[in-house]
């Protein structure tokens, strides 16, 4: 059992207080999610998470282990431990789908044979139902096809934990529905935990098991617990009631 904790997380950029107060632990298995409005620090919140962003104060635990104060080596073993699809998917346009799974593979596993890891990375594009596009170029592929893509390159390294910046944004509902789906599947067959940065209250609503609420106006969290719960709870916050309603706030 794998597990991550932010606690007492403040965000800032210079004088600019982002975020301040967040606590929060997610176990294996569990989809969480990240919730607020355009410019509560959603996404910087993730980069904290994932390396790419230092904490003004707080932690960020790894099973037990603090990342940020861990030396540059212990941070490389922690970061294999992550799968990151990116709100672009990040593909590298250079390089065919399949390659684009291998590299993660050729990071994890330097020993492992090169026909090895091309069956890998096939058998990884069939879980996304891929694997017919595997010599295409991300340029070939649709938004949807690039985040199934996306996805198989996020589990190939087989991380504990695995990071999703707005994976529905761009989407027709359909293909929202199919990713949402698919996420849920890789939860089940790998067992890592899931953190969604998302907007997308059908996707919230529908696959979240646990989830924070980022409120910009107070800049701090204002709700904890599972996305459809907080909708139908009495107790509340209104903005979080209204954002998961789709309604104005009250004022």
């Amino acid at each position: 059992m794998s597990r991550l904790d932010v606690k007492n997380l403040t965000m800032r950029f210079g004088d600019r207080l982002i975020q301040e107060g967040i606590d929060f632990s997610v176990e294996s298995g569990t989809v969480f999610a990240i919730m607020g409005g355009s410019g509560c620090g959603k996404s910087t919140l993730l980069k904290h998470m994932i390396g790419l962003l230092c904490p003004y104060e707080g932690q960020v635990l790894i099973d037990d282990e603090d990342y940020w104060a861990a030396n540059e080596a212990q941070q490389r073993q922690i970061r294999q431990r992550f799968g990151v699809l990116f709100q672009s998917a990040a593909l590298w346009t250079s390089m065919s789908v399949l390659d684009n799974v291998i590299v993660p593979l050729e990071l994890k596993s330097p020993d492992m044979a090169k026909a090895e890891r091309r069956d890998r990375a096939l058998e990884l594009l069939s879980w996304v139902g891929m694997e017919d596009a595997a010599d295409k170029r991300p340029s070939d592929l649709s938004g949807g096809m690039k985040k199934r893509a996306g996805l198989a390159r996020a589990i190939a390294g087989e991380p504990d934990f695995l990071f999703f910046d707005e994976p529905s944004a761009g989407l027709d509902p359909i293909s929202s529905v199919r990713l949402d789906k698919l996420i849920t599947d890789l939860r089940d067959r790998t067992g890592a935990a899931v953190l969604i940065v998302s907007h997308e209250l059908e996707s919230l609503l529908s696959i979240a098991d646990d989830g924070i609420f980022l409120d910009a106006e107070s800049k701090r969290p204002i709700a904890r617990g599972k996305p459809a719960d907080l909708k139908s709870a009495t107790d509340t916050h209104p903005t979080v009631r209204a954002f998961l309603a789709r309604q104005e706030p009250s004022s």
